[in-house]
């Protein structure tokens, strides 16, 4: 057993999932810590507001670069990926000055956020690009293995950025102080993830007729990305982040930032889990054993049962405890987050175990069907929201709605997931 354990972390694969997993495993520790001091230093109204401006570049710069940025990775040499690293740079210029303009008419659709944060609610342009050249510096370091910049880009970046939001929360600073934040957290990351590229700093080639031209080839050579990928991703996307706009829309800033402080903690475990080790096992072992036996199915009733070991505790502790539990770290105030974190704790646990495993359906080339449910949770989002805006319902029942809804077609997801790895006759 021993020999196996030194084995297993000499291999190559173990490495980068182990460096790669300590950067997010920092990041969501001193982001769960800095939250006992936040929730004390920042009202709900200010957290609400600052969440929703975060919201909005994590929906729109999630196809920043038309989701041409992870072709980089599998590009045939490095001639090519330097053209798709271009192309996307140059895509990202172009998509900052269009959120720009979307943004500004947002604000003054919504004069609250200029009246919370004023002029350094405009930080949240240079926030959605720079968080744009994070992912496809991403994919750059991930092209060329340097897991330890990844890592430590995501590490000191969340440290900063939370910090700095306590710091500046304690001499006053109100939604302005936790913008820059935002922005010295996102431009540290940028650093580090620019550290290996600096030495190739003379690749990096946008202007000129020939680099524009091998800009092109690229383009059209990957244009699948920004036809299928980008759409299918921002539904993806869209699924969760829109139900922020609709809460804001349906119960103001207040409700909505006690409310995402509920969801803020619920994510914590699908993030570690979910987004690092589980699915990126899963998805190792499933491939294999799809190559070998045509199906997938003794990989998958492997990684639900340890998921769902994780799962089922965690939903029971949060339903009887999540009150107590919200009021004591975070203070009273925030005790009808834990409200809240009691009808969103069953969706959350029943995502637990169903979203790592949605990389079955790459195996067997079955996107479509996610693609599908992304959908339908957009249609129940939508609804719900008209639902509760005609009868006025309160927000437990719009949250319990969502819930319920949403864990309904995770569990058809699954079931598909499951239909699909049987082996082949």
């Amino acid at each position: 057993m021993k020999e196996k354990l030194q084995k297993l972390t000499r291999h190559k694969f173990f490495r980068a999932i182990l460096t790669l997993f300590s950067g997010s495993l920092i990041g969501q520790l001193v982001s769960v810590a800095s939250s006992l001091f936040t929730s004390r230093l920042f009202t709900d109204y200010e957290i609400g507001i600052y969440t929703l401006m975060t919201t909005a570049v994590t929906l729109f710069s999630s196809i920043a670069c038309l989701k041409y940025e992870p072709s980089i990775v599998v590009a045939e040499d490095d001639d090519e990926a330097y053209d798709l690293l271009n192309l996307c740079f140059a895509l990202c210029g172009g998509t900052t000055l269009v959120f720009a303009v979307g943004f500004s008419v947002y604000l003054w659709y919504k004069p609250e956020i200029w009246a919370s944060a004023g002029i350094f609610s405009l930080l949240t342009i240079a926030v959605f690009f720079l968080t744009g050249i994070n992912d496809i510096m991403y994919n750059y370091n991930t092209r060329f293995q340097n897991y330890g910049l990844l890592s430590k880009a995501y590490a000191w970046s969340s440290t900063v950025k939370y910090s700095m939001q306590i710091v500046l929360g304690y001499f006053g600073f109100s939604t302005d102080g936790m913008k820059i934040s935002s922005l010295t957290g996102t431009a540290l990351g940028t650093y580090f993830h620019m550290h290996y590229l600096w030495g190739q700093r003379a690749r990096v080639q946008i202007r000129g007729k020939e680099a524009r031209r091998r800009m092109w080839r690229a383009a059209v050579k990957y244009r699948r990305q920004p036809l299928l990928a980008a759409p299918a991703f921002f539904v993806q996307t869209a699924s969760f982040q829109v139900l922020n706009f609709l809460i804001e829309m349906l119960y103001g800033f207040a409700t909505f930032g006690i409310y995402s402080l509920a969801s803020r903690m619920l994510n914590v475990p699908i993030t570690l889990l979910g987004n690092n080790v589980a699915r990126t096992l899963f998805f190792k072992n499933a491939a294999e054993e799809y190559n070998t036996t045509g199906g997938y199915r003794k990989s998958l009733l492997l990684t639900t049962a340890v998921l769902a070991a994780i799962a089922i505790p965690m939903v029971a502790v949060l339903c009887v405890l999540s009150p107590w539990l919200f009021a004591t770290f975070f203070g009273e105030a925030w005790r009808l987050s834990g409200v809240y974190a009691i009808y969103q704790a069953p969706m959350y646990g029943v995502r637990l175990i169903v979203q790592p495993l949605t990389q079955a359906l790459v195996i067997c080339r079955k996107q479509s069907i996610e693609l599908f449910i992304q959908a339908a949770f957009l249609v129940c989002s939508a609804v719900v929201f008209i639902y509760c805006q005609l009868t006025g319902a309160p927000m437990e029942t719009f949250l319990m709605l969502i819930s319920v809804s949403y864990s309904f077609f995770y569990l058809v997801l699954y079931g598909a997931i499951f239909y699909f790895g049987k082996k082949k006759a």
